[in-house]
């Protein structure tokens, strides 16, 4: 039972998606994205859905090529290196089309924001597995604290459910065994300290 849990977790909170959801709640956070009008959230949206989601999943094809199996975990970090370093490119083209859209300043640094934690993942998975749905989670927890501190917003019950899913990611992962405790906190505390730098330094 528990791992039919840790299992469903595991796919609530993919990697994938958490962009997404992070992109939603900044819109929806008490910044000046709220002002924005409904026909431009939904542009930013789709713009940063399909950069981050849906081209990152064309991916699959050739990674069940690649690694001659129908199964899409990728075990080992050797696997993982190409499919991050090509999604770190199409984070690059969602940053450059939100840029051309002249989207806010903080939709653009959140889409830099999001790339470089890629990018991180990419070059560490070169030698070492680090947790990828973690990196996903300290990631979104470090944006919205630096944006509650850089416009004094209280987002205190936002943050608490960000970083109680954050804890759930991680007995998800270490519980289906697909991580050590030390690939899980390394993914979480690298990505938080990295998002909040660049968030609250743009």
């Amino acid at each position: 039972m528990p791992k039919i849990a840790a299992k469903t977790v595991s796919v609530i909170l993919h990697p994938l998606i958490m962009p997404g959801i992070g992109l939603l709640l900044l819109l929806n956070s008490g910044t000046y994205l709220e002002f924005l009008t409904f026909q431009q959230k939904r542009a930013i949206f789709v713009i940063l859905f399909l950069g981050t989601t849906i081209l990152p999943l064309t991916l699959m094809p050739v990674i069940i090529l690649y690694r001659r199996s129908l199964s899409l975990e990728m075990a080992s970090h050797r696997d993982r290196v190409l499919p991050l370093f090509t999604t770190v490119i199409f984070y690059g083209f969602t940053w450059h089309m939100l840029t051309r859209l002249n989207a806010p300043a903080l939709v653009t640094t959140y889409a830099i924001t999001g790339a470089l934690t890629v990018l991180l993942c990419a070059i560490v998975s070169v030698r070492w597995k680090i947790s990828l749905h973690m990196a996903a989670q300290g990631a979104l927890a470090g944006v919205l604290l630096a944006v509650a501190f850089r416009f004094s917003i209280n987002l205190q019950l936002l943050l608490a459910l960000v970083f109680l899913t954050g804890g759930v990611t991680g007995w998800a992962r270490l519980t289906l065994g697909a991580h050590t405790p030390a690939q899980v906190y390394t993914g979480y505390l690298s990505a938080f300290m990295i998002a909040f730098f660049v968030m609250f330094s743009f």
